[in-house]
């Protein structure tokens, strides 16, 4: 039968062209293996770096809220000791004020006693106390010192004979009885050193603020 020649004939060409692409088929499919494995391990490989990136900032994110956090107690904190200290030095500059007016009401009581009778002795006997006149020079020089009025200008010297007539005039008018009394000169100072010592007060707790801040 010819097919049977043909299939002797084309035998020894057949072996070796089915070999090659057996061994063909083996390369390519050891190929596609190759590649998906290699597939698969890059992917994992990505996927394991993403993930690890995704931790580290996760990480970094807690971190930085968990910094943020602390600071913002640490502010309050520092708020509320600022607060605490603020108001305790308002009570004891409060306090301060409470005892100074104290001490005024009790000093004005003793005003109208200390100016009514006098001993020459410890063993004299009382006497009326003497009236002490107060100029009206005298109460404008306090008044100038206190701040309460301001300094009295000298005149100008452009007409020699006027200003000193002015001069003249002037120190006849502080040579005036002022009508103040002791008892009220008394009482002022005593007012005024209550204000002199509040704003002492005050000052020195301005002072203790702003070094506390320091």
């Amino acid at each position: 039968m010819k097919w049977l020649s043909f299939l002797r004939a084309a035998l020894p060409f057949a072996i070796p062209v089915a070999l090659a692409a057996a061994i063909y088929l083996l390369v390519g499919m050891l190929e596609r293996s190759a590649y998906d494995a290699g597939h698969r391990a890059a992917t994992t490989k990505g996927d394991l770096a993403l993930m690890k990136l995704k931790t580290e900032h996760q990480e970094q994110e807690l971190a930085r809220a968990r910094a943020a956090e602390a600071s913002a107690k640490d502010a309050a904190k520092r708020l509320q000791d600022a607060q605490a200290r603020n108001d305790k030095l308002a009570a004891d500059l409060a306090t301060q004020q409470r005892q100074h007016r104290k001490t005024t009401d009790y000093l004005s009581g003793e005003i109208a006693r200390v100016n009514d009778l006098y001993r020459k002795a410890l063993d004299a006997e009382p006497e009326p106390l003497p009236a002490c006149v107060f100029t009206a020079g005298f109460v404008r020089v306090w008044d100038e010192a206190t701040g309460a009025r301001t300094p009295t200008a000298l005149p100008a010297a452009t007409d020699p004979e006027r200003a000193a007539a002015q001069v003249a005039q002037a120190r006849a008018a502080d040579q005036l009885d002022s009508g103040i009394s002791q008892n009220t000169l008394l009482a002022h100072h005593v007012r005024y050193a209550e204000q002199c010592k509040n704003t002492a007060a005050q000052l020195d707790a301005l002072i203790d603020a702003v070094q506390e801040k320091h």
